[in-house]
Protein backbone atom coordinates (compact mmCIF):
# COMPACT_ATOMS: atom_id res chain seq x y z
CA UNK A 1 0.00 0.00 0.00
CA UNK A 2 1.35 3.59 -0.62
CA UNK A 3 0.74 6.66 0.73
CA UNK A 4 0.09 8.24 -2.63
CA UNK A 5 -3.83 10.21 -2.10
CA UNK A 6 -4.53 9.51 -6.02
CA UNK A 7 -4.43 5.49 -5.16
CA UNK A 8 -7.39 5.71 -2.92
CA UNK A 9 -11.02 5.00 -4.70
CA UNK A 10 -13.11 6.24 -2.54
CA UNK A 11 -15.39 7.82 -4.24
CA UNK A 12 -17.58 4.61 -4.94
CA UNK A 13 -19.17 2.61 -8.01
CA UNK A 14 -19.76 4.84 -11.41
CA UNK A 15 -23.46 5.28 -11.90
CA UNK A 16 -24.83 6.48 -15.39
CA UNK A 17 -26.52 9.60 -15.65
CA UNK A 18 -29.21 9.75 -18.18
CA UNK A 19 -29.20 13.33 -20.20
CA UNK A 20 -31.90 15.46 -20.06
CA UNK A 21 -33.70 16.07 -23.24
CA UNK A 22 -35.60 19.21 -23.54
CA UNK A 23 -38.51 19.17 -26.57
CA UNK A 24 -37.76 21.38 -28.66
CA UNK A 25 -39.77 24.41 -28.34
CA UNK A 26 -40.25 25.39 -31.85
CA UNK A 27 -41.92 21.99 -33.41
CA UNK A 28 -42.76 20.49 -30.54
CA UNK A 29 -40.44 17.59 -30.42
CA UNK A 30 -41.65 16.52 -33.42
CA UNK A 31 -38.24 17.53 -36.03
CA UNK A 32 -40.49 19.62 -38.82
CA UNK A 33 -41.74 22.92 -38.66
CA UNK A 34 -45.45 23.59 -39.58
CA UNK A 35 -44.41 23.61 -43.31
CA UNK A 36 -42.64 20.37 -43.58
CA UNK A 37 -39.03 21.17 -43.39
CA UNK A 38 -36.77 20.12 -40.86
CA UNK A 39 -36.80 22.43 -38.02
CA UNK A 40 -33.73 24.42 -38.08
CA UNK A 41 -33.76 25.19 -34.33
CA UNK A 42 -32.84 21.59 -33.07
CA UNK A 43 -31.73 20.01 -36.67
CA UNK A 44 -34.79 17.42 -36.69
CA UNK A 45 -33.64 15.70 -33.34
CA UNK A 46 -36.65 16.72 -31.72
CA UNK A 47 -35.15 18.04 -28.72
CA UNK A 48 -32.97 20.48 -27.47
Amino acid sequence: MTDDPDDSDDRGPLVDIAPKRWLCCHCGGTGVDSYGPTCEHCEGLGFC
